[in-house]
């Protein structure tokens, strides 16, 4: 009986640092919490500062 032979693609290490800057520079400009920012934005529309 023969087993099938299951070809992976060899993974490369890469240092922690280096896909931290790799993962920031791909969403960078990205809103990941779209929801989140239109109800912030409601919130300060009507938020009055203090002097």
């Amino acid at each position: 009986m023969k087993t099938k032979e299951n070809n992976t693609e060899k993974l490369v290490k890469v240092p922690q640092a280096g896909l931290l800057s790799l993962v920031a520079d791909k969403i960078k400009d990205k809103v990941l919490f779209p929801e989140k920012v239109e109800r912030i934005k409601l919130y300060l529309k009507n938020v009055e500062v203090a002097k």
